[in-house]
C-alpha cells in the first residue's frame, strides 16, 4: 500500500507543477498534498516543520508573481495606476481565458491581461500611445517572468522534498 500510495503522491505533485501553467495554485497543492500524506502515511524526512516550509515558500512565490508583473509594468515606465491595472488584468484575464479556452485560456488571459490593464490605465490617463505600448510590455513581460518564477519555485519544492 506505501509504494502506491508513494506513487500517486508524486503523481499529484507533478500535477500540481504543470498546473501552474494553467493558472491554478500549484504551490499550494504541493503543500496540501504533502499535508494529506503526512496524515494519510508519514513521509520519511518530510517532518511538519517542512511542511510549514513549504507553505511560506508557496507564499512567497505567490506574491512574487504579482510582484514581477508590477516591478516590470514600473520598470517599463507604467504609472502607479497602470502597474495596478497590470495585476487587475493579469488576475481578470486568467479567468476569463479560461472560460475562452479552457486548457490555455488561463495562461494566455493572465498575459493578455496583463498587457491590457497597463495599456488601457495608462492611455486613459495620459493619452499617450507609445507610453502605454511600453507599459503593456512590461506587465507582459513581468507576467511572464513571474509565472516561469513560479514553475521553478514549485520544483525547487519538489527537490527540498525528494532530498
Amino acid at each position: 500500500m506505501t509504494i502506491f500510495l508513494t506513487i500517486i503522491y508524486w503523481i499529484l505533485l507533478l500535477t500540481a507543477v504543470v498546473s501552474i501553467i494553467f493558472s491554478l495554485p500549484g504551490t499550494f497543492l504541493i503543500v496540501l498534498f504533502n499535508f494529506l500524506y503526512q496524515l494519510v502515511d508519514a513521509i520519511p524526512g518530510i517532518e511538519w516543520r517542512t511542511i510549514g516550509i513549504l507553505l511560506a515558500v508557496a507564499i512567497i512565490l505567490e506574491l512574487a508573481e504579482f510582484a514581477i508583473t508590477a516591478w516590470s509594468s514600473r520598470r517599463y515606465g507604467a504609472s502607479g495606476p497602470g502597474t495596478v491595472g497590470a495585476v487587475v488584468g493579469s488576475i481578470f484575464g486568467a479567468v476569463v481565458g479560461t472560460g475562452v479556452l479552457p486548457l490555455f485560456g488561463s495562461l494566455l488571459g493572465g498575459f493578455i491581461g496583463a498587457f491590457c490593464g497597463a495599456y488601457i490605465v495608462d492611455f486613459l490617463r495620459t493619452g499617450d500611445r507609445s507610453g502605454a505600448l511600453h507599459s503593456g510590455i512590461g506587465a507582459f513581460t513581468g507576467s511572464v517572468g513571474g509565472k516561469l518564477l513560479k514553475i521553478f519555485g514549485a520544483i525547487a519544492m519538489l527537490v527540498m522534498i525528494a532530498r
